[in-house]
């Protein structure tokens, strides 16, 4: 799924050349202005703050852009509103082909789902847990992981297993009151929420998946409202931030130090 995409990312990074960055006469605005859309999760988007909100305005002020809407929505009807041109930004957007055919998706970070257990489950390996009949799997609708991750959680289906949750407040509810004993979640997810009365204590964190499996999330820039040359402006910027601490400095308003430098590591960490 994502050999596509890594295509078109070195293609674009390929763009970023001094002839293009440098090009006054390109603007990286639409002519609409930012039309954002937000969904919660984790520390990225909730209740109108996050790191996201941040990376959102930091980016208009360095490009000179204004943000004309902003506005909470669910994660499904993000991307359809995206597709349809109903709004032209995105935040915290795994790439697949399918989203690649309206959309630039620009990399900003990098995670991986660790495994959040009920301390009721006693079983410690996939295996273990796909068999184990106390587990009940949360999973938050339209949401995707990495591909052995994915192939876990079809093992469960096919074991009726798995309760979907519409939304990641949802799933936390249903962790805390026992109605699912088992879920997949990014730190930068659950490091406040299991901390948390009512679930703090109750969860164990196991790691039981390989590095390869960890996930790149980015910015989504609607095909409808941005050319191929203002995605490439986007992305020369975003670097940028990497390089001078932009985005460290707004990562760790929300995310301790560790969390932060995971999620800035592109590459597995062994």
């Amino acid at each position: 799924m994502l050999k596509y995409w890594i295509f078109w990312l070195l293609s674009l990074s390929s763009l970023i050349s001094p002839t293009w960055a440098a090009d006054k006469t390109i603007s990286p605005c639409p002519a609409a202005g930012l039309k954002v859309g937000y969904f919660t999760i984790g520390a990225a988007y909730i209740n109108g703050q996050g790191y996201d909100v941040d990376l959102v305005k930091e980016l208009a002020k360095r490009l000179g852009c204004k943000i004309t809407q902003e506005a909470e929505y669910p994660r499904i009807r993000i991307l359809k509103m995206l597709e349809y041109g109903q709004l032209n930004v995105g935040t915290s957007t795994i790439p697949t082909p399918e989203r690649l055919k309206y959309s630039w998706i620009l990399p900003y970070m990098y995670s991986k789902n660790m495994v959040l257990l009920s301390r009721s489950v006693h079983s410690r390996s996939l295996e273990e847990l796909v068999n184990d009949p106390a587990v009940r799997w949360g999973v938050i609708h339209g949401y995707r992981h990495g591909s052995e991750q994915d192939a876990f959680i079809e093992k469960l289906k096919q074991r009726n297993k798995v309760i979907v949750a519409n939304n990641e407040n949802e799933l936390y509810n249903m962790l805390a009151q026992n109605i699912i004993t088992g879920a997949l979640a990014h730190p930068y997810s659950y490091e406040r929420r299991l901390n948390t009365p009512g679930i703090s204590g109750q969860i164990e964190i196991l790691d039981l998946f390989p590095p390869s499996d960890k996930i790149t999330g980015g910015f989504v820039l609607a095909h409808s409202d941005f050319s191929e040359k203002q995605a490439v402006l986007w992305q020369a910027e975003i670097q940028r931030m990497n390089k001078d601490g932009g985005m460290h400095r707004i990562l760790r308003r929300y995310l301790s130090e560790n969390s932060t430098r995971q999620m800035m590591q592109p590459t597995p960490t062994k």
